[in-house]
């Protein structure tokens, strides 16, 4: 293997996206940054803590996994979200108008909190802090690239910021700009999607109960509909149904609104005294045909968007982010493009990746199947789980995002990854 030499280069790693996973992943990198690599982040949008930040960190809520709090919290950034941070202490998952349900509890798996809730521009503005206060990280932003190319022996991107134009060569750029990605688009990485016929209208309602930090996820016959608990006793609604159900419910004046999820959800949970600003996405599973290839990863939304149904794509990401890191921080700064290097983290990551993006898939197809027998099937085997110690413990810390998983990071580890490694999913509700 041949190392260039670390001076004819522009930069050692280019991340091109300032979202939740490329931050993310350029404060995993400290350590690297630490021992002199050049990193740049890269985004078409200022990097800023304030209540106007990109379009990502908006007032749409995720659910963090506790795997993926505790990774925040080793970050540094957890701090700052905390207390606008609702924990989920108990999950419900069930079926509409039918038997069966499985509930999950977090004193019984010993943890304060199973996952949390949090706005995305409270997620946002934390890890923006935590980017602004990263000695050696350059952030190039507002800034959009233009054109990718892979010549031998690096990636050279053509940076467009303002009135000025420049190519800039790397050793590596991680691709991290969403499901529509221009990066893979540039290099000939197909996104292929798989339409769900779905749409998710999602919302903040308030309760005039209190909501004790529960999670809910009712299974309907035309998709998922999840109760996300939030601070100031509120739920983030995400309501999964077909395009042509979404078209009408777009319509509803809020008062018929209202009545008609109060109805989807019943009155067990209390009723709601407010709704908030209701917000449509269509729903589909986007995978990139390549997430590695010489000086380059694809990472996030670009590499794998996910079916909302068990709040899996940012915990996903984010464990792809943490493996691919540690894989970088073990090699020389020389060989961080290498593809045999970016093979070993895909490697790694292939299990985890495949067994989370297969129940977020198979869940809502499965739970949509119509007819008595399948109905009676899904009752029985949540039932089952329900009652079954050993089932709903392993299950509880899928939820967790605990089992297995690359090591916890710690700044001043020697960071070292077994291709061997043990990988898990989880599902945040």
């Amino acid at each position: 293997m041949t190392v260039t030499p670390h001076d004819t280069f522009d930069y050692d790693l280019v991340i091109v996206g300032g979202g939740m996973v490329g931050a993310s992943l350029a404060l995993l990198l400290k350590p690297l940054i630490h021992k002199g690599a050049k990193v740049a982040l890269v985004d078409r949008f200022p990097i800023q803590t304030s209540q106007h930040q990109q379009p990502s960190f908006d007032d749409r809520t995720t659910a963090l996994s506790l795997g993926t709090q505790r990774l925040l919290e080793q970050l540094g950034v957890w701090q700052t979200m905390a207390a606008h941070a609702c924990p989920i202490e108990h999950i419900q998952v069930s079926q509409q108008k039918q038997f069966g349900r499985v509930r999950l509890h977090a004193h019984e798996a010993h943890v304060p909190a199973m996952g949390y809730v949090a706005e995305n521009r409270v997620i946002g503005a934390a890890l923006s802090a935590g980017l602004m206060s990263l000695n050696g990280l350059e952030l190039i932003a507002p800034a959009n690239i233009t054109r990718y190319q892979i010549q031998p022996g690096c990636a050279q991107l053509t940076l467009e910021q303002g009135d000025t134009t420049r190519d800039i060569r790397s050793r590596l750029v991680v691709i991290a700009d969403g499901a529509q990605s221009e990066g893979c688009a540039q290099l000939g990485i197909a996104q292929p999607k798989r339409d769900y016929e779905q749409t998710a209208v999602v919302c903040n309602i308030s309760m005039d109960r209190p909501h004790d930090a529960w999670a809910y996820e009712r299974f309907t016959q035309e998709g998922p509909l999840a109760l996300l608990p939030m601070t100031q006793n509120r739920f983030a609604v995400v309501w999964c149904m077909s395009n042509a159900s979404a078209e009408t419910v777009k319509a509803l004046p809020d008062d018929v609104f209202l009545a008609r999820l109060q109805q989807a959800i019943s009155y067990d949970k209390g009723r709601i005294t407010r709704v908030g600003e209701r917000h449509q996405y269509p729903l589909a599973l986007v995978q990139a045909s390549e997430q590695v290839r010489q000086h380059v990863v694809v990472l996030g939304n670009a590499a794998h968007a996910l079916h909302p149904v068990a709040g899996q794509g940012f915990n996903l990401a984010l464990r792809d982010t943490q493996a691919l890191a540690h894989v970088l921080m073990a090699q020389p700064i020389g060989s961080i493009g290498d593809l045999t290097v970016l093979a070993e983290y895909q490697a790694q990551q292939q299990r985890d990746q495949a067994l989370t993006i297969g129940l977020s898939h198979g869940l809502p197809l499965s739970f949509t199947q119509p007819g008595a027998a399948w109905s009676v099937l899904r009752g029985v085997a949540m039932t089952v789980m329900d009652v079954a110690p050993t089932a709903k413990q392993l299950f509880t810390r899928q939820a967790m995002g605990l089992v297995g998983g690359v090591p916890s990071w710690r700044p001043s580890q020697k960071q070292t990854v077994s291709s061997t490694q043990a990988i898990a999913t989880e599902k945040s509700v």
